[in-house]
């Protein structure tokens, strides 16, 4: 919590001109009842960003504000403060300045008022310290650089541990082995720093390839033993919970690796592959609060239109996109807004990606006959508010679905759609009767993830006529009727710097587009008119497309061409 009491904050908030008394009271109620910060709430409900939040308080604890990521913060630097103590009290050593020819550390913080951790950093360092406020997001990335030195080591604590690992004996006994436990847990700690998704374990006839999903692409990481594989697996098994003996058929589970700093949920899938088993586990950091729609990518448009759909008490919101395309992190996100002590909020999911307070979570279950239409049709005698079907696949579940949209509840769930305007004819040919589906459907949000240009080594590049008449034509294959086609006259790109791994690209970022069923749509679906006519609608009612939304971010410097026709590509 920082240092600032709810009265002092609503004054200078208030004073501010960015939140008035309304915002602030529904803030103060949620984060009383919530136990949570006002300041996180007002952050969450896109009052205000973090940023202006960050700067607001600069101004009242009369210090200045960083943005830590545009800054390279030297390992040395930071290693100043312990990483357990910089990581508990939210601080960084970012560099340093001559005072008065004595030297002294600029010290980033998320609460400039902490006076313990302010006292504690000038003992332990025997320096001068100079606070300055910065957001939580950023400074949570800064720490990061604890990390870096076991990007250096990596290879080497793996090649010990591999040396000094037994492949004789019980597997069993083997998966319990120092050596093995040291190598995975080596193998998830670099997963981490180095902010991949997925780690992939794949044996190959002469070897055992150690593979990191990292922003959407896959990366070849090390090359162990074939040796180690059996042992390595039966480790896997053992933390997830699953049969070590059991080598013919898939197997699912899950497992939470905690180290002193950080809790990470790991989803396992392990499949009998033609050389040996192949397992890809899949990161589910628990960070302390939500992206923000906003954060997500979302223009102020967009914004608008779901804010008003999500106030709804009923009706339906539908995410649509391919496989990895973040659905399922925006419909947690919308859930985050919504979850209050006043509602009630149930899932059916497969799999439970993450775990959150105060919503009742179902995982199905094939096996014995859970399915999202028997959860959904048991979630709706419980009395819900709110509820989110993981997918909507077969006529049940969107009959059921649109059942419970109809008698007062606000449901949520993805299809695996193009665009927005195809969720439409998709339900239609699942078996869903138009005039219910005309008057229950809220919105529908279509999507892509493009990878961010690194901010550390970002570089503009000025567009010829000849370069945009030639990117014009590349682009004509991309675009559908009625899209207009606007080529950038300046564009950005990432060199590639130690920070991205050489790829210009740190993170990512969502392009979406926003359908919202207005009367001329509803008309349209009642009559069952195709995709083509719906997305024309909606256009003229002042729809952004994805490619769209796409350039505008490339116009922003946040991603590139390349990304966008990537991504978009059907």
């Amino acid at each position: 919590m920082i240092h600032i009491t709810p009265e002092e904050l609503k004054k200078t908030l208030l004073a501010s001109g960015f939140i008035d008394e309304k915002q602030f009271a529904a803030a103060q109620d949620e984060a009383q009842k919530t136990d949570r910060d006002i300041g996180h709430v007002l952050v969450e409900h896109g009052d205000i960003s973090e940023e202006y939040l960050a700067e607001i308080l600069a101004d009242y604890f009369g210090v200045q504000f960083v943005s830590l990521g545009k800054i390279k913060i030297a390992e040395e630097d930071a290693k100043l403060i312990p990483e357990q103590i910089a990581k508990a009290q939210k601080m960084i050593v970012f560099g340093r300045e001559k005072q008065n020819d004595e030297e002294a550390l600029k010290l980033a913080m998320v609460d400039p008022g902490d006076i313990k951790a302010l006292d504690f950093a000038q003992k332990h360092t025997g320096l001068k310290i100079i606070p300055f406020i910065a957001t939580e997001t950023d400074l949570r990335e800064a720490l990061g650089v604890y990390k870096k030195s076991i990007a250096v080591d990596f290879a080497k604590i793996i090649e010990q541990n591999v040396a000094k690992s037994k492949v004789q004996g019980d597997i069993a006994e083997l998966a319990k082995d120092l050596p093995v436990i040291n190598i995975l847990n080596t193998i998830i700690e670099y997963a981490i720093a180095q902010r991949a998704s997925d780690i992939h374990l794949e044996r190959l006839p002469k070897d055992l390839i150690v593979r990191f999903r990292v922003d959407g692409l896959l990366r070849d990481i090390i090359n162990l033993s074939p040796a180690i594989h059996p042992a390595l697996v039966a480790r896997v098994k053992i933390l997830a919970d699953l049969k070590i003996d059991e080598h013919r058929i898939p197997q699912d589970g899950r497992f939470r690796y905690e180290s002193e700093h950080h809790s990470t949920a790991i989803r396992v899938s392990i499949i009998p592959a033609f050389y040996g088993e192949k397992v890809v586990m899949r990161l589910l950091e628990e960070s302390e609060r939500f992206l923000t729609l906003e954060e997500l990518g979302l223009s102020p448009r967009d914004l608008k239109l779901i804010q008003v759909a999500i106030e709804r008490p009923h009706g339906m919101i539908l995410s649509t996109g391919p496989t990895g395309s973040g659905k399922t992190t925006t419909l947690y996100t919308i859930l985050h807004l919504l979850n209050k002590p006043e509602v009630n909020i149930s899932t059916i999911e497969d799999p439970i990606e993450y775990d959150i307070k105060r919503i009742n979570q179902i995982q199905v279950n094939p096996k014995i006959g859970l399915t999202f239409a028997d959860g959904l049709r048991s979630l709706l005698r419980q009395d819900p508010d709110i509820l989110m079907v993981g997918e909507i696949r077969d006529k049940e579940t969107a009959e059921m679905a649109i059942h419970a949209a109809l008698t007062g509840h606000l449901l949520l769930s993805t299809l695996h759609t193009n665009d927005a305007a195809s969720a439409i004819p998709r339900l239609l040919d699942i078996g869903v009767e138009p005039f219910l589906l005309a008057s229950t459907l809220n919105l529908v949000i279509a999507q892509r993830l493009v990878r961010k240009i690194c901010k550390n080594c970002v570089t503009s590049v000025q567009l010829s006529p000849k370069d945009s008449d030639n990117l014009k034509k590349q682009m004509m294959g991309f675009s559908k009727e009625g899209e207009e086609i606007k080529i950038p006259t300046k564009i950005y790109k990432g060199k590639g710097c130690q920070e991205c791994a050489g790829t210009g690209f740190r993170g990512r970022i969502g392009i979406f587009e926003v359908l919202s069923n207005s009367t001329a749509i509803q008309n349209l679906i009642i009559s069952r008119s195709p995709a083509e006519k719906i997305k024309t609608q909606a256009l003229k009612e002042g729809m952004r497309t994805m490619l769209d939304d796409g350039f505008r971010k490339v116009e922003a410097g946040m991603t590139t061409l390349e990304e966008v026709l990537r991504v978009t590509r059907e």
